[in-house]
């Protein structure tokens, strides 16, 4: 069951008023239920929400905060539903975050979607959502991970270049680097990438170019070089190791990274278009490498 929680948040130095569950119960600072809440905030003056989900177990020392971007005319809900995060976070104790984009829709930097277009700030909306978790929740500052699907990734790609400070970890999943973010990316500091795409997805290609997304899409660099532009800005060994763990997935990680980071592209032999049955355990898995 969704607890409803309605919050403002940002734009003001006032406390924003504690979460209130369908149980008429309050939550007060770290004290948030286990379970699904719905947050409202405010930011730049426009209306945005989120589900957090909180896992059952006992809070461990230094659980992680994963934030979830669902693909463009996708929803934070069904993304919830249709993907093993919560499974997975309830079995490693972390908290994880389904953040809704404006008209389903984020503004990554780089397409024309309905959220670029509204001039919506989705940067400032991130370090908001990490802000009012902060009050709801414990976790660990040192290990908030972003990943994306499509649209989704794209913007965590974007997040990666303008809120490094925040994030130890993004994972974009079938949505490489934009072309235009990469030419003026500067992370202000290291910041680990796993990235994963599939060589058949025929909506954002692997090999990279123009694609046409809502509102126009916009043109991606290739998956292999979206990782080696990430090594780059990381100042990463400029060769990869590579291996294959299973049939059909191929391993290229880049080390001895500046601050011990990790940057890695795992490639899908075939594969579509899609966020993948176990993409939680892969995020988990790459968060704890």
């Amino acid at each position: 069951m969704l607890s409803l929680a309605l919050l403002s948040a940002c734009g003001s130095s006032a406390p924003s008023p504690p979460a209130t569950n369908t149980t008429g119960t309050t939550a007060t600072s770290h004290t948030m239920s286990p379970g699904d809440h719905v947050v409202s905030i405010t930011v730049g003056g426009r209306a945005r929400s989120f589900i957090v989900h909180v896992p059952p177990n006992p809070t461990i020392a230094n659980r992680p905060l994963i934030l979830v971007y669902h693909g463009a005319e996708d929803s934070d809900q069904s993304t919830a539903k249709g993907t093993d995060f919560e499974q997975v976070a309830d079995q490693y104790g972390e908290v994880v975050a389904f953040l809704q984009g404006y008209d389903d829709t984020w503004n990554e930097g780089a397409g024309h979607t309905p959220a670029e277009q509204a001039h919506v700030n989705d940067v400032a909306f991130t370090a908001a959502v990490i802000a009012r978790i902060e009050a709801l929740v414990s976790f660990d500052h040192t290990r908030i991970v972003a990943s994306g699907f499509s649209n989704g990734a794209l913007m965590v790609e974007d997040l990666a270049c303008r809120l490094a400070p925040e994030l130890s970890l993004i994972v974009p999943v079938e949505g490489e680097l934009p072309a235009s973010v990469s030419a003026t990316c500067a992370p202000e500091r290291p910041i680990s990438v796993y990235e994963i795409h599939a060589t058949a997805d025929g909506v954002i290609p692997y090999g990279g170019g123009p694609f046409h997304g809502v509102g126009g899409g916009t043109t991606v660099l290739s998956a292999p070089l979206s990782v080696a532009r990430w090594a780059a800005l990381d100042h990463c060994s400029p060769t990869p190791t590579t291996s294959s763990p299973s049939s059909g997935i191929g391993i290229s990680a880049y080390a001895r990274c500046d601050g011990n980071v990790t940057v890695t592209l795992r490639t899908i032999d075939g594969g579509s278009h899609e966020w993948g049955a176990s993409i939680g355990l892969l995020v988990t898995e790459a968060l704890n490498r």
